[in-house]
């Protein structure tokens, strides 16, 4: 979570990556790939994070109040999450047109809180027409 806050009350603030003091340093996130067809199979996402404290502990993947899974953490930053499986995807699309941009944030399951959040398309071209 970013937000202005003295040193000394960051929890952990001694721990690298936990208290930056430049913008650069902040966390950043890339979703590989960044929409998917609402009629597509759960996909596996490619999750990069940079400036982020260690993982190891672990984190969940959240696609607003969709649904929630576990992240398969990597080194490096990387993150495997899966996208919503297709019981979830009449909620998806149902009143929202042709695309629905969710919220996929990471939530840390050491502190429980999200870390990091993005957009994330699903299409659905069955609405258009041609």
């Amino acid at each position: 979570m970013t937000r202005c806050s003295r040193k000394e009350a960051c929890q952990k603030w001694e721990v690298p990556q936990r208290f930056n003091t430049e913008l650069k340093q902040c966390v950043d996130i890339t979703v590989t790939p960044q929409n998917m067809s609402v009629t597509a199979a759960s996909t596996q996402l490619n999750v990069k994070v940079t400036n982020v404290p260690n993982l190891s502990v672990g984190v969940t993947c959240v696609f607003e109040d969709l649904s929630e899974s576990p992240g398969e953490v990597l080194p490096k930053g990387q993150v495997f999450c899966m996208s919503p499986s297709l019981r979830d995807v009449p909620t998806l699309t149902h009143g929202y047109g042709d695309k629905r941009v969710v919220k996929l944030s990471l939530k840390s399951k050491e502190t429980g809180l999200k870390f990091i959040t993005t957009d994330f398309v699903f299409y659905n071209c069955s609405v258009l027409q041609s």
